[in-house]
């Protein structure tokens, strides 16, 4: 979420709000929305949505985030908006950050905000889009009524698997869980906790239940909100969708090596490298590659640091030390590797990097249709939801990234296939996670020849060549070392 309109301050928990007018100027939040500069600093701990969002949008144009993130903006956003536009100096190339604010390896070297952030017709009076017919048909009153329902359901079953990760930890660590079954059920669990995590990180707030979102050890929902919510779900399938470069680091090892090596890559966030990187998260100032989110927090009395990623980082550790202690570090291992990998591939399974269907449409919602798949994978729509880390219903959750949870995407469903038929546009049915997805993502991206990590162009003429060139073991080994210091965790 971006902008939610909220009327006044009292209550609020986080600061009065003297002190915000007080922020120096080098900590205000400036954004551009449809062309025009709004200084957002004192609507920050108002935001029922969280500081944290806003800010990661400093220095950036909010327009497909204000008109997407939100159920219907012109009534919640815009009229909050106005009472902070700003009559600046600055042009606005000049008041947005050219590389988004982000490390400038995520990026093609010659991308430039200003001039690179995509653009499309967000008229709600113009029936034509795709967004607005299906906005006509899920702002229905009963249809609202039923998709809290189905929120609550869904953080009912986040909160009964909690209760059994917790079980089969105690029952594991204390010699009544064997091997055999608790390694494959760890693995199901951080991959349906993950899910929950998945849809916390959209609802913004606090972050503690932001935490689940790492429980899978691939990601972190630290920068999460960042990097998944505002630029992959902005950005999609464009250059600033930092999603599509996901598997760009390891693609630099050669294709025998790859999986054992960004599996050591990854233990070694999962020892030192993410405690590094929070540090790095919690510290590093707003810049030209950095938002500073955590700084500006701080400085403002709004936050004291990420208890959520703290805190999971804590248990997680705790884990593996308890699992060394009881001789269960093999069997720890084991789920690692298994959990690891199921949602690593499960994180690129919703999108066909390869294919960009009307690069150029100003249809919002009809990009999202078209440039994102639904999967299948036992069949049951309310399960898979979870088996699928969230990422099952993806065109329901593409077209409406503010719904709460996969059951309210599983809902949806079909008042948005009623749309797409409407506009004369294709519903076509979930591909087949085993089937058709899993073999397609093997071939494409752990199968392929060595390549840059960036251009993805071949580097060695042949298999022999790549794993027998000294270059080639030596990114190898560096990739590993990286791990920990937390490099390519994010």
């Amino acid at each position: 979420m971006f902008l939610k309109h909220c009327q006044t301050s009292a209550g609020c928990p986080f600061v009065m709000e003297s002190s915000m007018e007080n922020t120096s100027r080098e900590h205000r939040c400036v954004v551009v929305v449809d062309g025009e500069q709004y200084d957002i600093t004192d609507f920050l701990h108002k935001h029922p949505g969280g500081s944290r969002l806003l800010l990661f949008s400093h220095g950036r144009d909010a327009t497909i985030a204000v008109n997407t993130a939100h159920k219907d903006p012109q009534k919640s956003v815009y009229p909050v908006l106005k009472k902070y536009k700003i009559e600046s100096t600055k042009k606005n190339e000049e008041a947005l950050k050219d590389k988004l604010g982000i490390p400038s390896f995520l990026l093609p070297s010659q991308y430039n905000a200003s001039t690179d952030t995509p653009e499309y017709n967000f008229d709600q009076k113009d029936d034509s889009l795709l967004l607005n017919k299906v906005r006509k048909r899920i702002l229905v009153k009963d249809v609202q009524q039923k998709i809290k329902q189905l929120d609550k359901a869904f953080d009912g079953v986040v909160i009964a698997l909690i209760v059994a990760y917790i079980g089969l930890l105690y029952c594991w660590l204390r010699c009544h869980a064997p091997s055999l079954l608790a390694v494959p059920v760890f693995a199901l669990l951080r991959t349906c906790l993950a899910a929950g995590g998945h849809y916390y990180i959209h609802r913004g707030g606090s972050t503690l239940p932001h935490a689940l979102f790492d429980i899978n050890y691939v990601g972190t929902g630290f920068t999460g909100l960042d990097g998944h919510v505002l630029l992959h779900h902005v950005f999609t399938q464009k250059d600033a969708d930092v999603k599509r470069g996901f598997f760009g680091g390891m693609m630099g090892v050669p294709r025998l090596f790859r999986i054992p090596a960004h599996t050591l890559h990854k233990l070694g966030h999962m020892t030192t490298g993410m405690l590094i990187r929070g540090y790095d998260f919690e510290t590093d100032s707003d810049n030209r590659e950095n938002q500073g989110v955590s700084l500006k927090l701080r400085k403002m009395g709004l936050s004291s640091c990420n208890w959520g990623f703290w805190s999971m980082q804590a248990l997680l550790r705790v884990e593996l030390v308890l699992a060394i202690y009881c001789g269960f570090f093999w069997s720890w291992l084991a789920q690692f590797v298994l959990s690891l990998w199921i949602n690593t591939l499960l994180v690129v399974s919703s999108h066909d990097f390869t294919q960009i269907i009307e690069p150029d449409t100003k249809d919002w919602a009809r990009f999202q249709l078209l440039n994102a798949h639904d999967m299948v994978i036992l069949g049951n729509p309310w399960i898979d939801c979870f088996l699928g880390a969230g990422l099952v219903q993806h065109r329901a959750h593409h077209i409406l990234p503010y719904q709460k949870s996969g059951w309210a995407n599983h809902y949806s469903e079909k008042f948005i296939e009623a749309a797409v038929k409407e506009a004369g546009l294709p519903w076509l049915p979930p591909k087949n996670l085993f089937t058709e997805i899993l073999p397609d993502i093997i071939n494409r991206q752990l199968l392929v020849p060595m390549c840059d990590p960036v251009s993805r162009k071949q580097t060695h003429s042949s298999f022999a060549a790549e794993h027998l060139s000294p270059s080639a073991w030596l990114y190898t080994l560096v990739y590993i070392a990286k791990g920990l210091s937390g490099i390519g965790s994010v």
